[in-house]
């Protein structure tokens, strides 16, 4: 018996170019599926990260 692909219900891809000389890097994002979800799914990606970090590396927001 063959299993048919999962489906899901929520896919993210975030890519970056490396940064410039000034710091500034490309950062693209696609979303497809439920864009609730996908915004749960990246603030607890992010809860995720802080936990693992060092106090001094934690991420407070994109854009800073």
């Amino acid at each position: 018996m063959r299993r048919r692909p999962k489906k899901n219900a929520c896919t993210i891809k975030i890519s970056c170019d490396e940064p410039t000389e000034d710091g500034k890097m490309q950062v693209e994002m696609t979303c497809e599926g439920d864009e609730i979800l996908a915004a749960y799914l990246l603030e607890s990606a992010q809860s995720l990260l802080n936990d693992r970090a060092p106090q001094s590396s934690k991420i407070s927001s994109i854009g800073n």
